[in-house]
Order: C-alpha cells, then sequence, then structure tokens
C-alpha cells in the first residue's frame, strides 16, 4: 500500500483492521475496481483462504445499490458449478458491506491468457459450454450480466472457469441506462451498447464471444490503435465485421459460431446463452470431442426476453405452445449408420426443389432427413427443420410453427414472417409463403426447409400451404419432406420438371451390407448369424432390425430368432414383446405408464409413476436402448418411438383396467395444465373421456389466452371440444362470440355464440351476481354486433348495465362500451356527449389493449369532423394510425380502419396524394366482414371518388359494385345511399327503377340519425338526378328544403354540404346572384376549415 495517498493508506489500513475483527486475517489486497477493494484474507475459524470484496467508496446510494446488486444476483445463483459462490455476506463495524467468495489462487481467464497464451479452439468450446451455462441461469432469474469479459472469469483450482463480478448485474427492466453510458468493458461491449441502446441478453451473448475470440487469438477482436481516442475506437468497433479466424487454422464451425455470436445486429446472434451453449456442444460432438454438460436451472424457471427490440403484440405465438425438440430432429445416444447410397443419392439431387422420403412407419425417413441435415449444415448450408403434428392441421398454427424453425438458422428473415403473420390476419399464408422465397431469392440465400412426418397433416388449408411452396419457391427454398403418404403432393409435375428426388420403401430397405454394419456397431454380430436371412426375414425394416438388435444383445439365440420372425406377420407386436420379457417388471410397467404421452420429462413421468426417480429412469431406459430418445437442445424432454409407444399403448390396455387408464391421462392433464400447456392439457382431458373436465380446463386457462389476445389458439382448443360440452357454459360462448369480434366476423358465429350463451345461462350454477355481470358483458357484445349493423334502437339498454357500474368489469369490456356509447352519440348528433364519453372511458382504454383505443381514437376524429373542429379530427385520425401501425402493425385491420377514415379527410382537405396513399383495399375490408358502416363508407364510396380523381374511372367502378353487392348482402341502408350518391356524383348513372324511387319524396325527419342520415343521402341524389333531368324548379325546392331541415348548430359539416349543394342547384337554374350570395359565407367556412376539396365536390352538380 506504500504508493497510495496517506488518507487511503489510512482508510485501507482502517479496513484490514475491522475485517480483523469480522474474523478474516493477513487481509492483503488482491484487486480493486471502480467501488470496492477484493482481499485475499484467512478465516481461521473454517481453516480456508477466502476472497473479501468490500465497499470502501463513499457510501453514496448509487455505490451502494450496486453492491447490494451483486449481493442479490450472486446470491440468486449460488451453487451453479460455473458462477462464483457467496460464503457469506455482512458489514464491518465501520459500515463497510462486504461479501465473502472462494479465492481463486489460479487467478483469471485474463491472467491465463496473458501468462500463458492463447487457448486451443478445443478448449474455446468447452469454455464457451460452462460459461454459457452460467449466462443462461442469470438470464433465467431475470438478470443480465453486463460485462463478461476474460478478467471476470475466475479459474477454479480444479481449472474449471466461473462467471464473476456481478457488480453491474441488473435486473433484466429494473431501469434503462441513460444514453451514452457504457456499463461494460468497451472491448467486449456489444456495438449496440456502444451506440447507446439498453442491455439485452443478444448483449451479453456478445460479450461472451468476445471473450472467446480473446482466450482463442490472445488479443481483443478490435483493438486500438496507437493514439486512438476511446471514443473515436467506439464507432470503429460497432461498424467493423468480426475478423476472420479462419485464416489462423480455427475450423469453419468454430469461427461461424463465435462470428454469429458477435454479430453486429442482435437478432442474427443465438437466441439465448443456451442455444449458444448446446451449438458449441454439437461441434464438439462432430469434432469427436468429450461433449460438455451444459448446466442448467430446472426448465421452469421464467427467462427474460432475448433483446429488448423484439416485441410481440398478440404475444409469443397464436399456436399453442410447444417444445422447441419440434424445431430440430431427435437425437440418439449413438451415432446411426451412415448409408452412402442414400446420402449420395440426395447429394446429387441437392439442387432439386423437392426431395421426398415415403414409406410406412419405421424405415428411417427421420433419421435419413437428419443425416442430410447435418451434412448441409456441416458445409455451411442453412436448414429449418419443423416436425409436423396435428396441431399444423391448423394452417395458422403451422405457419407460425413454420416461422420458428426459420427462426434458428436466420432469425432476421423469422422476424419479418412474425410481421407478416400479424398484419395479414385473413389471408396469412399467401403473404407470409411469398415473402419467405422473395427473401430468400433476393438476397440470393439459400435455406433447406424438412418437413417431418408430413403425414400428420389432413387439412387442405395445409396442404395447399405447402403446394403453394412446392409451385412458386425456387431452388434458394429446397424442400424435404418425410412421410407415410404421397397424397396430395403434385409430384407429377415436378417429376417432368426434373425438379424431384424421391427416395421410396424399396430405396430405405437395408441390404445386407447395411444391416451387417447395423449389429456390428451395435456389438451383436454374432458368427453363426445368417445376414441375409435376416435382411429377407425383415425385409430391411429398419424398426424391426433395431428390436431384433435387442434381442440379439438379451442373448437370444440368433437361429431361434430368425424362425420366429418367419412366423409372426405382426413382426413389431412379437420383437417388442420379447423385448419387455426380458426386462423386469417395474421398468416394463413403468414404459407402458408413460407411454401415454406423446413426449415425456421428468417431471412429467413422476406424476405419471408417482416415482421420484422417475427423470433417473428416463436417464436409463434412453442409455439401455428401449426405444426412448431425448429431443431438444435442453435434453430434458424424450419421446418413444412411435412404434413401440404404439405398442406399448396397446399393452398397457391389455393388462389395465379403463379407469385406471383415463386416471393416467388426467394426471397428465394436470400436469399439463400446471405448466400452462393448455393444448395438451385438454388434449389428455378428453383421452380420459372428461370433456367436463377438459371444457374445466379451458375454463381456467383461457382467461391468459384472451389477455395475450391469443384468439386463434382459443379458438383451435375450443374446437377440440365437443359441442355438447360447450353449449351449456355461458362463459366460453361469451368467449366464442368476442373471439369472432375481435376477428372481425360479427354476424353469424357471434350471434349463433350468443344465442347458446342465453341457453346456457338456464343451466348454469353461477350466483346471480355473476349471471348479472355475463348478461351485462352479452349485452356490450350485442350493442357491437347493433352498430355494425345500423341500428341504434336497442343501444340505451344493451349499455346501461356496463355503463352504471363500470369498474365492476374488465377494462376491455367496459372500453368497448364507451366506445359504442359514442358512436351512438355521433349518431344522434351529440357530438360533444361523444367526446365527453371518449374522455370519460379514456382510463379503461388505456388498461387493455390497442384496438379498443384504435375505435376510440376514430370515434373522437368523427365527432370532431362533424363539428368542423378538422385539428382535431387529424390528430385523433393521425393518433389512432399511428397506434395500429406501432403495435399491430402497418397491414392490420386496426391500421386499415384508421387509415380509410384518414384518407378520406384527407381527400375533403384537399391532399389528394396523401389520401390515395392511404386508399384502403376493399377486398381486404370485405374478406372480414364489415365492422363500422362508416369505415365501409370511407372504403367503397369516398375511395372510389378518389381513384376517379385520378383517373382510374375502372377501378372507381369495379370498388362501387363490391360496396352495393356488400351493402345488399349485409343490409346496410346508409351504405347503400351513400353509394348509389356517388355513382350520381360521378357520372356512372343508375338503373331506371333505382333513379325513379330516388324521385320520390321523402321525409327528412328520420326515426333515428341513421335513418335521418339515409334520407338525406337520398334527397341529395334526387336532386341531382331532378338536374339532369332538367326540372330545375323541382330540384331548386328539394334543395331548399334539405337545407333547412339541417340544424348548423348541431350538424355544422352536414349543414356546410347542404348549403354548398343549393348555391350549385341555384346556380345551375341561372340565378348566379343568389347562389354566390349562397355559397360565399359556407365557402369561407369551408376553406377556414381547410376543406378545400369538400367545397369543390359540394358545389359540383355532376362531375365532368
Amino acid at each position: 500500500m506504500a504508493d497510495l495517498p496517506p488518507t487511503q493508506r489510512n482508510r485501507a489500513a482502517g479496513i484490514i483492521a475491522e475485517l480483523n475483527t469480522e474474523g478474516f486475517e493477513q487481509a492483503e489486497e488482491i484487486g480493486r475496481g471502480g467501488f470496492g477493494v477484493v482481499y485475499r484474507c484467512i478465516q481461521p475459524d473454517l481453516n480456508r483462504v477466502v476472497a473479501l470484496k468490500v465497499l470502501t467508496s463513499d457510501l453514496t446510494a448509487e455505490n451502494l445499490q450496486r453492491f447490494l446488486r451483486e449481493q442479490r444476483a450472486m446470491g440468486q445463483l449460488s451453487g451453479h458449478p460455473h458462477i462464483v459462490d457467496v460464503f457469506q455476506v455482512g458489514t464491518t463495524t465501520g459500515g463497510h458491506p462486504y461479501l465473502v467468495m472462494p479465492y481463486h489462487a489460479q487467478g483469471s481467464l485474463e491472467r491465463r491468457i496473458r501468462d500463458a497464451g492463447p487457448l486451443a479452439w478445443t478448449e474455446i468450446l468447452a469454455l464457451g459450454v460452462k460459461i454459457s451455462g452460467a449466462l443462461e441461469a442469470a438470464h433465467r432469474v431475470g438478470t443480465l450480466h453486463r460485462d463478461v469479459k476474460p478478467g471476470n472469469i475466475l479459474l477454479t483450482d480444479y481449472g474449471e472457469p466461473q462467471l464473476s463480478d456481478f457488480g453491474i448485474a441488473r435486473p433484466a427492466g429494473d431501469f434503462q441506462t441513460a444514453a451514452g453510458i457504457i456499463t461494460g468493458s468497451p472491448a467486449f461491449t456489444a456495438p449496440e451498447i456502444l451506440e447507446g441502446e439498453a442491455p439485452t441478453v443478444a448483449s451479453d451473448i456478445y460479450g461472451l464471444g468476445a471473450t472467446l475470440f480473446c482466450a482463442l487469438t490472445g488479443h481483443v477482436a478490435y483493438e486500438r490503435r496507437e493514439g486512438e481516442q476511446v471514443l473515436a475506437h467506439f464507432p470503429r468497433v460497432a461498424a467493423q465485421p468480426v475478423p476472420d479466424l479462419r485464416h489462423q487454422g480455427i475450423p469453419e464451425d468454430v469461427s461461424a459460431a463465435i462470428e454469429q455470436a458477435m454479430a453486429r445486429r442482435p437478432a442474427e446472434r443465438f437466441d439465448s446463452a443456451a442455444a449458444l451453449g448446446e451449438h458449441l456442444r454439437g461441434i464438439q460432438r462432430r469434432h469427436d470431442l468429450p461433449v460438455d454438460e451444459l448446466p442448467l436451472p430446472p426448465a421452469s424457471t421464467p427467462r427474460i426476453a432475448t433483446a429488448s427490440h423484439t416485441t410481440h403484440p398478440r404475444g409469443r405465438s397464436t399456436a399453442p405452445p410447444t417444445p422447441t425438440t419440434k424445431y430440430r430432429p431427435p437425437t440418439s445416444a449413438r451415432s446411426p449408420i451412415i448409408r452412402k447410397r442414400l446420402l449420395d443419392r440426395l447429394r446429387s439431387g441437392a439442387g432439386k426443389r423437392l426431395t421426398l422420403i415415403h414409406a410406412p412407419s419405421g424405415f428411417g425417413k427421420t433419421t435419413l432427413a437428419a443425416r442430410w441435415r447435418d451434412e448441409v449444415c456441416e458445409a455451411g448450408g442453412a436448414v429449418a427443420w419443423l416436425t409436423v403434428d396435428s396441431d399444423d392441421d391448423n394452417a395458422v398454427w403451422f405457419l407460425e410453427h413454420l416461422v420458428e424453425a426459420v427462426r434458428l438458422p436466420r432469425p432476421a428473415l423469422a422476424a419479418t414472417l412474425e410481421h407478416l403473420l400479424e398484419q395479414y390476419p385473413d389471408d396469412p399464408t399467401r403473404h407470409v409463403l411469398t415473402a419467405l422465397i422473395n427473401r430468400l431469392h433476393g438476397a440470393d440465400d439459400r435455406l433447406t426447409l424438412v418437413l417431418d412426418d408430413w403425414q400428420r397433416v389432413t387439412a387442405p388449408d395445409t396442404v395447399a400451404a405447402l403446394r403453394f411452396l412446392l409451385e412458386h419457391g425456387c431452388h434458394h427454398l429446397p424442400l424435404v419432406l418425410t412421410s407415410t403418404s404421397t397424397a396430395d403432393l403434385p409430384l407429377s409435375r415436378l417429376r417432368l420438371s426434373g425438379e424431384l428426388v424421391e427416395i421410396d420403401t424399396d430405396a430405405l430397405r437395408f441390404d445386407a451390407d447395411e444391416v451387417r454394419a447395423l449389429l456390428a456397431e451395435a456389438g451383436c454380430l454374432p458368427p453363426s448369424l445368417d445376414i441375409d436371412a435376416l435382411t429377407h426375414t425383415t425385409d430391411g425394416w429398419a424398426v424391426a432390425l433395431q428390436l431384433a438388435v435387442l434381442s440379439l444383445r438379451a442373448g437370444d439365440d440368433p437361429a431361434q430368432l430368425l424362425t420366429a420372425l418367419t412366423e409372426h406377420a405382426d413382426i413389431g407386436d412379437y420383437l417388442a414383446e420379447n423385448v419387455l420379457d426380458g426386462l423386469d417388471r417395474a421398468t416394463v410397467e413403468f414404459l407402458t405408464t408413460t407411454a401415454v404421452c406423446d413426449r415425456l420429462c421428468g417431471g412429467l413421468a413422476t406424476a405419471l409413476t408417482g416415482s421420484e426417480a422417475a427423470a433417473a429412469t428416463l436417464d436409463d431406459i434412453e442409455h439401455r436402448g428401449l426405444f426412448l430418445e431425448r429431443v431438444g437442445p435442453d435434453r430434458q424432454w424424450y419421446r418413444y418411438h412411435q412404434l413401440f409407444a404404439g405398442y406399448l399403448r396397446r399393452r398397457l390396455e391389455r393388462d389395465r383396467p379403463a379407469h385406471e387408464i383415463d386416471a393416467l391421462h388426467l394426471r397428465a392433464a394436470a400436469w399439463f395444465a400446471r405448466h400452462d400447456l393448455l393444448n395438451e392439457a385438454v388434449d389428455h382431458a378428453l383421452a380420459a373421456g372428461d370433456p367436463e373436465h377438459a371444457v374445466e380446463l379451458v375454463e381456467q386457462g383461457a382467461t391468459d389466452l384472451l389477455e395475450h389476445a391469443k384468439m386463434t389458439t382459443l379458438l383451435g382448443i375450443l374446437a377440440k371440444l365437443p359441442a355438447s360440452a360447450i353449449a351449456s357454459r355461458p362463459r366460453i360462448q361469451l368467449w366464442i362470440a368476442w373471439v369472432n369480434l375481435v376477428l372481425r366476423r360479427p354476424s353469424t358465429p357471434a350471434a349463433v355464440a350468443l344465442e347458446r350463451f342465453t341457453a346456457a345461462l338456464d343451466q348454469t350454477s353461477a350466483s346471480t351476481a355473476e349471471i348479472a355481470d355475463l348478461r351485462a358483458e352479452a349485452a356490450v357484445i350485442d350493442s357491437v354486433a347493433e352498430v355494425f349493423n345500423d341500428r341504434l334502437d336497442k343501444i340505451d339498454r344493451l349499455l346501461a348495465d356496463v355503463l352504471s357500474r363500470p369498474d365492476d368489469f374488465p377494462p376491455r369490456v367496459t372500453g368497448v362500451a364507451g366506445n359504442i356509447d359514442a358512436f351512438a352519440s355521433i349518431y344522434r348528433f351529440d357530438f360533444d356527449a361523444a367526446r365527453r364519453r371518449q374522455r370519460w372511458v379514456t382510463p379503461y382504454h388505456e388498461a387493455t389493449g390497442p384496438f379498443v383505443r384504435v375505435y376510440g381514437r376514430c370515434a373522437t376524429a368523427i365527432a370532431a369532423r362533424e363539428q368542423l373542429d378538422i385539428p382535431a379530427a387529424f390528430a385523433a385520425f393521425e393518433a389512432a394510425l399511428e397506434l395500429a401501425t406501432e403495435t399491430m402493425g402497418p397491414r392490420s385491420h386496426a391500421a386499415r380502419i384508421a387509415g380509410a377514415l384518414l384518407s378520406e379527410l384527407r381527400y375533403y382537405s384537399g391532399d389528394l396524394d396523401g389520401a390515395l396513399r392511404l386508399l384502403p383495399d376493399y377486398r381486404e375490408l370485405a374478406a372480414e366482414g364489415g365492422g363500422l358502416v362508416d369505415v365501409m363508407i370511407a372504403t367503397y364510396a369516398t375511395a372510389a371518388r378518389i381513384e376517379a380523381a385520378h383517373g382510374d374511372l375502372d377501378a372507381a367502378v369495379l370498388r362501387l359494385a363490391e360496396g352495393m353487392r356488400q351493402a345488399e348482402l349485409l343490409g346496410l341502408a346508409r351504405l347503400a345511399a351513400r353509394l348509389r350518391n356517388e355513382r350520381i356524383l360521378l357520372g356512372f348513372g343508375l338503373p331506371e327503377t333505382s333513379a325513379t324511387q330516388l324521385l320520390r319524396s321523402r321525409s327528412l325527419d328520420g326515426a333515428d340519425g341513421i335513418a335521418t342520415i339515409t334520407a338525406e343521402l337520398d334527397e341529395d341524389s334526387a336532386i341531382r338526378l331532378l338536374l339532369l333531368r332538367h326540372r330545375g324548379d323541382d330540384a331548386t325546392a328539394r334543395a331548399r328544403a334539405l337545407a333547412a331541415a339541417i340544424d348548423p348548430g348541431r350538424r355544422p359539416l352536414a349543414a356546410l354540404g347542404a348549403t354548398l349543394l343549393l348555391s350549385a342547384v341555384v346556380r345551375a337554374t341561372g340565378d348566379v346572384d343568389e347562389a354566390e350570395q349562397i355559397r360565399a359565407p359556407a365557402a369561407a367556412r369551408c376553406l377556414e376549415s381547410g376543406l378545400s376539396q369538400f367545397l369543390l365536390d359540394s358545389t359540383t352538380v355532376l362531375s365532368s
């Protein structure tokens, strides 16, 4: 301490004395940081050497918080083999907090590199796997390290690395780092952090990648140049690519792994630290190196998001949760036999668009596809793997799964596809698959897509998705399919065009040489065995050969085995029985009991069997080769081979009574439900023959799906339930109605659900208060349908209960009720009331999702527009569009609603180009089943006028025709009236019968606002038709009556339009002076409000 200033020497001496009092003797400073000092001490009581980190700087709130964060973070992670343990925490008599940790005599990885030079690439693989496990453990408890570097990796006396120094670690989301503040060491800090973004999982992964680079080369990836300032060094680091390690003799896959970990864009790095660790383990496996364990906490531990820039407005996915094993081929404890002749066929056809591997179950289709996948990856190619199951019969779920499969090799592309899936809820298949094809082709990027077990898909929509890929894809997206069937595949066309590689049953049969290699690899090739006879007897069937291997291992006489095979047609049952007969009773019972589930893990097996050792038993069964294989990168999940599982289930049904099997399914259902896997929970409840319990599980778990807007998932699960079980459940019927409204299907499905809801109330056991709440919510749903259908008479009654006690309902319900009430006020011409209601309902909007808020802002805008408060109308429409675009995507239904209404207002204000840019696609609206009539008017009528203004009369005619079709289909008189008016204004004319009907006199005082507006539109049309027929006096009289009927105080915009029409009619009949007297003040009001095109259109009787 001789080099310290006197004050610091005195302080250090005081701290050493305080540590001595605490029982830590011979304190020797071995490290110093920004807010603390590390001492090496002797702890005599336990006869050990320890390291103490002491907070010695001024006890400011920030320093203390940093120290406490480290204490909490390390305490949570204590016990992990690759994270430094905390032995003890305390405070000295002088008030200095301290941590007691193991003393690492070997020092840090940084010292190891400095003293002994770089590590071998084989060593950095082991280092990377272990520290990946440490980071994943931290991430799963919500902690980011923020400063991963060689100096923060300590080496134990046994040479094991341990991650240390969590002093700047923070729970994710605790705060956002201020712009420009770099919390890590610059040489190991991710580029986005240097640019001021907040740390994420991805930035920790970058730090580990940079650490592996340094360990491998002996220097940092981006060294500062001589004389280079730190601030100049930052942008260079952020801009430069990762130096290529291949030139230094580092294997391709090792170099590529480090490059991906250090990728410039966070989305292109590994999804998680565990994914990086598993990738490095795969490299070890490919190079025949010892494969290090990736120590992870239990899989159920919550984890933090992979990057701050990733958001999912509707939740992670509309599809049910699926294990990651769905996106990777199954792994085997033993290396599969290399079938060179089949791989040669695959290699020769590598450039073709479809490789089809088809045969009955058990012929090794998946194994061959997995081996081909490995070969493509080893050559530097990218492969997306998707194991198909019955859930993929739902085309939307299939697309969700496809996006997740693409995410592993191409995360950035997957993010784009996921965004499109959100944007196009009505026709996602074409948009997502087109983007997949186009993006790969445009980037000259090749991605092999493997679809395993395709025969499980039978639904026409999902089959059509595959046909789309086959018909429109190119060589940038070669497909590999495994299937037991070739039905519904366009094989003839692909054969004729030379784009098909087909490996069928004959090709997949093992020949004699392959059978001999298989038995030799398994260590059971007795000299007396007739290989040719075995090949012939088994027909080269892979599963039969695997079962034969098990029997031979059990010591069966080869000659007897062949005889038995000849005598038994059901080879699967025969060999399975012989295998099981050689096992102890407990193992057989474990196998049959756990076979009720398609997938297994230790916890699930424990729930089924009641054995606390179930996880160990699964591991033992896998290692004994009993047709159980690990699946997934974390190796926590297992699955039985399908044929073996089928036999086990048949044996279970034979040996156990039905009620015991049902009980097993119910245990599985309970376990899946506890782990938020509702889809599987419902499957097992139904398999137990207990649909009522399945419904109860949905009722308990569906709230989470609704709150995360997973409407399609909920509908898919409900579709599995018997109709009779759902019909008596009022809450489920309400959910069906809500979902159909959110999915823009407001008529038949929602109405049927509401009818069933009413019937279900007669059978429910709910309390009187609960029934009242359910009825009130149903009334709100009914009110939405009423407003969509332009009916107002029931609205007040339907909304009264919810609006009288708004806090008794979920914010979603009250928010929708507020919107409907506002629209009803608009149609009653009480625009102030509508705007007041929107201010009142705002807190409820803020507590629910964005869709309800978009509608609310549109209501505010329409009311403001009708009052000629045009700036407020623009502000509200633009806010609605921005909200919809940012949270749900620019092509979402919400964005189309706001865009159509904003386009209309831009047109009226004279911004014709801006209106055209937002022009809505009426075909998308038609597919969604409508919505507010105001939106349909903007989409069909005003949008046709915009197209006509830009010279596209053909498009305008088509749009008006489709609008009238929708108006007649849905019975929307107001929409029909506006479309007739638009045809007359644009000079397209009307059928004579329609014109004659319009010319009849009518009352302008409708029963409600909707009827009044409809009558006014028809009267406007009649006035224009009268002028066309040279009946100027009649036209003038009716125009005066129309203008007089509209109160300009209550309806400023409508009155303005009627006044301008009157001026145009008077001018057309020859009285120019009076026309100008009428027009001038109205024109001034238009220009003052910025409605220049509205002025022009209203004073034009007919378009020229």
